[in-house]
């Protein structure tokens, strides 16, 4: 009897099982990491063999966590409770959106599932509502940059166009060009896909395309609305930009966005959607481009050791080109936060070209010969004044 028991006791007990509140613990250690990384975005990514935790840091992905398997389908489903999504449908694609209040900030969440060979991937952007509207050179505008873009917003009616890819800070940058306007003498409607940053004093309409609540039905039910200033969150298909133009034209000032890898090549895209040539020559006032690169940790940066050969290459004999090292204050990644590098060009001396339908390389011509800073060139400026790398430019440019 006494070998029996002995033989009970030494057989292994299976793990305890993860309870709810374990997975809510651990969902909240999660979002208050990602928070105090001043992550952009978590991924929880499920594997084979558990669940990657995995945070974007200035751009950058870094894996935060693993978790085992027995805790991975426990976490998403309190991802999605947190999300007040559908726990019991895992086929579908779903959308869900919460409110964070963490470290005296209000944080606005948006999460968004997807199915995969090993379960759902759950992805949570991080909005922080509590961050104040920068001025345009606390964006990384140039002084000459910044007034030209204060030139079109308080100009006569037209059309100013942000260009960049995905994650590059164009929504940032419009909204804060909403706030350098006086909007309590005007009325200010934005339509966004979502609404990202809140603001009292600018209605603003989120688009739904599942109900058909689309971009250009929208726009075309808020040229009814007698609005003054419109930002059009993305420009996507002909119809939405043609009716742009057309408001620009009828005493609007639209802002809207587009996808293209520099600021002139926004006008051959929007002639593409079915804008006529002659009539974007009387409406558009500025485009611009823009990209996010890594700001250098001012407590780690030292001289780069090629800065003569990059002195020399870059024809800046005088300046002094820095490299990334690391330390406590940056978590050895020698870059700390992000800043915008631009391209801007008044429409002005453009017109006459892009009303005769000229093709791309004529208004390039013009770029250079005006001495209108390419992204490029904007980004060795940054680079040479220590701001950021050369590789970093490289890397995103």
């Amino acid at each position: 009897m006494l070998d029996l028991f002995q033989k009970i006791r030494a057989r292994p007990h299976p793990a305890p099982r993860r309870t709810e509140g374990d997975a809510s613990r651990t969902f909240d250690d999660v979002l208050r990491a990602a928070v105090a990384e001043r992550a952009s975005d978590v991924h929880c990514e499920p594997k084979e063999k558990g669940l990657v935790i995995r945070f974007r840091i200035d751009g950058e992905m870094r894996e935060y966590r693993h978790l085992p398997t027995g805790e991975r389908d426990a976490l998403l489903a309190r991802g999605k409770i947190f999300g007040g999504m559908d726990i019991t449908e895992k086929r579908l694609p779903q959308d869900g959106r919460a409110t964070l209040h963490q470290a005296g900030k209000r944080l606005n969440l948006r999460l968004s599932t997807l199915p995969t060979v090993h379960g759902e991937n759950l992805v949570i952007r991080l909005l922080d509502q509590s961050m104040p509207a920068q001025s345009f050179e606390d964006l990384g505008l140039a002084s000459s940059q910044a007034a030209a873009l204060h030139r079109a917003l308080t100009g006569p009616a037209g059309l100013i166009y942000l260009t960049g890819p995905t994650g590059s800070g164009k929504t940032t940058t419009l909204h804060s060009a909403l706030h350098a306007l006086d909007y309590r003498g005007r009325v200010i409607h934005t339509l966004e896909d979502p609404v990202e940053y809140e603001f009292a004093g600018i209605r603003q309409t989120e688009i739904r395309e599942k109900i058909g609540l689309t971009f250009a039905n929208s726009l075309r039910a808020l040229l009814r609305q007698n609005p003054d200033i419109l930002l059009v969150g993305e420009t996507r298909d002909a119809e939405t930009a043609q009716l742009a133009v057309r408001a620009a034209l009828t005493g609007h000032l639209v802002l809207s966005t587009l996808h293209t890898n520099d600021a002139l090549a926004a006008i051959p895209r929007l002639r593409d959607l079915g804008a006529e040539s002659f009539l974007l020559g009387s409406a558009l006032r500025l485009v611009a481009a823009q990209r996010l690169v890594r700001r250098l940790c001012d407590e780690c940066k030292a001289p780069h050791p090629e800065n003569p050969r990059l002195c020399d290459q870059h024809a800046m004999p005088t300046a002094t080109f820095f490299r990334a090292v690391g330390c406590k204050a940056c978590h050895d990644r020698g870059f700390r936060g992000r800043i915008a590098i631009h391209e801007v060009i008044p429409a002005e001396k453009f017109l006459p070209l892009i009303a005769a339908d000229a093709p791309l390389g004529d208004l390039a011509t013009l770029r250079d010969k005006e001495k209108f800073p390419t992204l490029w060139q904007r980004g060795v400026l940054a680079a040479a004044r220590g701001v950021t790398t050369v590789e970093e430019v490289a890397r995103v440019l």
